[in-house]
């Protein structure tokens, strides 16, 4: 594990960290995917094709007596080199605060960090001695769980006006294209960011200013506030876009893969596969962006209505990223168990479903801000609904516990 000081900037778009990295290390750790064409004429990558004749100037530079490179390289953390997000608690980033003074806190030497922009200075260290990568200090902006989608939009704002990099290809990959139909060749991940956002913007929403680009982990989001002040919470923007990507997709990088493959203006949802147990994978094909942003919307007011306007003394883990991330899932098995049948998705419907739930005490030490506190919140709540059997309880250490909870 390695522990690096760290300044916390706050900017409109979101939150990152400044850190002072060894090029060795930081060469250990990150990857990058140019931007290409392969030989199927997929389009492949987030980044922009590696000139070698660029790499070996920049490597005489870096052998020189007075090497500088005061620009920053910046990456997004806890992104595998196959661009899902690592959800292993002893793998991942995190950040560490102590009053004032924050820590980026690496656990291992697994590749997690995906470089946004800055992949030429960086690779050029590959050519030289490793002394001299562990001797030269790089200036490293890192941003926590960052989706693919606004790791691209990074990318393409930072290089458009510099003349090496084609804005259109940069764009391409993730559907930010400047033409006014563009909707229709999203993808599941690139349409999560676009309701994501939605949620965060629109008044209405009960989510409103509560998704940030910040840290997936609970001890960064709950650090400035007390859990029990009912108005203060927060939820990361690739917890949310995750959620909602499961509600249309069964494999985002699958269907991403088949647009890709399509010509640019032949790129449509509508030619992707489609499936059952995804209840919201029909609307997406056909372009219901709307019906499936008021379903969403409409089941998580009556949740604020329900469950998150209780106000409580102690810690409530329904509100923090293991309960929102359990709320979905439910969402999704209420969907696929009701929704083609019954037709409803008002804030009435989704309210008589979550009365039974308030009455869960969702501040029992039970619940933890861990994996395994994900999946009883879940479980308590499914079996509250009678979804779940306790007989389908694989744990029997754990049933006295959730009969507490269903009695």
């Amino acid at each position: 594990m390695k522990k690096y000081n760290a300044l916390k900037i706050k900017q409109p778009f979101g939150e990152y960290y400044v850190i002072s990295m060894s090029a060795f290390d930081l060469l250990s750790i990150s990857f990058s995917d140019p931007l290409r064409y392969d030989e199927t004429g997929e389009l492949r990558g987030n980044q922009r094709k590696i000139r070698e004749d660029r790499i070996r100037e920049i490597s005489e530079y870096i052998k020189g007596t007075d090497v500088a490179f005061p620009n920053s390289i910046i990456i997004s953390s806890n992104y595998m080199e196959d661009g899902t997000l690592c959800d292993d608690i002893d793998l991942r980033w995190s950040i560490q605060q102590e009053g004032d003074l924050y820590s980026v806190i690496i656990p291992t030497s697994n590749k997690l960090a995906s470089i946004i922009d800055g992949q030429h200075r960086l690779n050029g260290f590959r050519n030289v001695s490793e002394e001299r990568q562990k001797e030269i200090q790089l200036l490293v902006c890192i941003y926590f769980d960052l989706p693919n989608p606004l790791q691209a939009y990074i990318f393409a704002t930072i290089n458009y006006n510099q003349k090496p990099v084609d804005k259109s290809l940069a764009l391409e990959q993730w559907g930010f294209s400047l033409q006014t139909d563009d909707s229709k060749s999203w993808s599941p991940e690139m349409l999560a960011v676009f309701l994501s956002k939605k949620l965060n913007t629109e008044k209405e929403s009960p989510f409103y200013r509560r998704i940030v680009v910040a840290p997936l982990n609970d001890d960064y989001l709950f650090k400035e506030e007390p859990i029990n002040n009912i108005d203060k919470w927060e939820v990361s923007t690739s917890s949310i876009v995750d959620s909602i990507v499961r509600l249309i997709s069964k494999n985002p990088k699958t269907d991403l893969n088949k647009l890709r493959q399509l010509e640019i203006k032949q790129r449509k949802r509508e030619y992707l596969e489609n499936y059952s147990g995804t209840p919201l994978r029909s609307y997406y094909l056909n372009y219901n962006d709307l019906l499936i942003y008021k379903i969403i919307e409409n089941y998580l007011i009556a949740v604020n209505n329900e469950i998150f306007s209780i106000k409580t003394e102690k810690t409530t883990y329904i509100k923090r990223t293991v309960g929102i991330q359990a709320l979905f899932i439910v969402l999704k098995e209420i969907l696929n168990r009701e929704l083609e049948e019954k037709k409803d998705i008002s804030v009435e419907y989704f309210s008589n479903k979550m009365k039974s739930i308030s009455e869960i005490d969702f501040t029992d030490n039970f619940f933890t801000a861990s994996g395994i506190g994900k999946t009883r919140i879940k479980n308590t709540i499914l079996l509250k609904l009678n979804y779940l059997k306790i007989g389908d309880i694989s744990n029997q250490l754990e049933i006295s516990e959730y009969l507490r909870f269903i009695k």
